[in-house]
């Protein structure tokens, strides 16, 4: 799989190592390899973590042996900031690999680092950082579930209907009644009044948080329910579904992890995972 920048946006890169010359060093493999992205060089662990806080990072390429904090500690914080950022581990020692197993890391690289070791990297991240970006909408599944308006974290102010959303999304533009949606929230419960009534408020709220970034065709409504327009997003689960290679490279086991019902998708996935195989 041949990696490709972004032509309509960069990709953001951190580079993070106490020691300058290795830093400059693991810059120029970088701009060699990606040039024209965007590339935030820091030596110390507040500034990464700062720097983190202000921009979406794509890749993290981290040294491990720093003072205050090592990498294997920066890359956990780093994953709370953004749990779909990509952690490479730069180091000189090889003693850490089991660390960025359980980390869940995208590579590990051993220093001198060279332009042809970050190209493979880049070319197998866990978490494929090429997208569609005409698109304004963007909704990850594989993990939790996550929506990106513009490149940004969108927020609900109910999770009830972030899961209602949620749902919508598993069920890929087909129509959804009230009393489903209800049977997804309380499961075996009746369906009585008071529910009819929270449930409204649940799609009410979800509607004012996509109206209130300019998306107001993300839900439709028919005479059976509510459905989610699928033309205008770009979905990891969708594309795997379409085929598409970086979609089920990303697909790790794990599928809108908050949500049980999404168990029933995740045994899905696994059966056309082996298909492929």
């Amino acid at each position: 799989m041949k990696y490709r920048k972004r032509k309509d946006t960069k990709d953001e890169y951190l580079a993070v190592d106490d020691e300058y010359f290795a830093l400059e060093l693991l810059k120029n493999a970088l701009e060699e390899v990606a040039g024209g992205s965007t590339v935030y060089l820091c030596r110390d662990v507040r500034s990464a973590l700062d720097t983190a806080q202000k921009n979406k990072i794509d890749v993290a390429f981290l040294d491990i042996h720093m003072p205050e904090m090592n990498g294997i500690e920066l890359a956990g914080k780093l994953k709370q900031l953004n749990p779909k950022v990509n952690i490479v581990f730069a180091t000189g020692f090889s003693e850490h690999m089991k660390e960025g197993i359980d980390l869940r890391i995208s590579g590990y690289l051993l220093k001198p680092v060279t332009a042809s070791a970050i190209k493979t990297e880049l070319e197998n991240l866990r978490n494929p950082i090429e997208w569609n970006r005409e698109k304004r909408i963007k909704i990850l599944t594989f993990g939790n579930f996550d929506v990106f308006i513009d490149g940004n974290l969108l927020k609900f102010e109910r999770k009830q209907a972030k899961e209602i959303l949620a749902y919508l999304v598993d069920k890929r533009g087909t129509s959804v009644s009230y009393p489903e949606l209800a049977a997804m929230l309380w499961e075996d419960e009746e369906y009585d009044r008071t529910k009819q009534k929270n449930l409204q408020v649940y799609v009410a709220s979800l509607v004012k948080t996509l109206n209130a970034t300019g998306i107001n065709d993300l839900i439709l409504r028919n005479r059976q329910g509510l459905l989610v327009n699928t033309k205008i997003v770009d979905c990891d689960y969708f594309r795997f579904l379409e085929g598409d290679t970086r979609a089920i490279n990303s697909f790790t086991g794990q599928y809108m992890s908050a949500y049980s019902w999404a168990e029933f998708t995740v045994g899905y996935l696994e059966t056309q995972i082996q298909k492929i195989k």
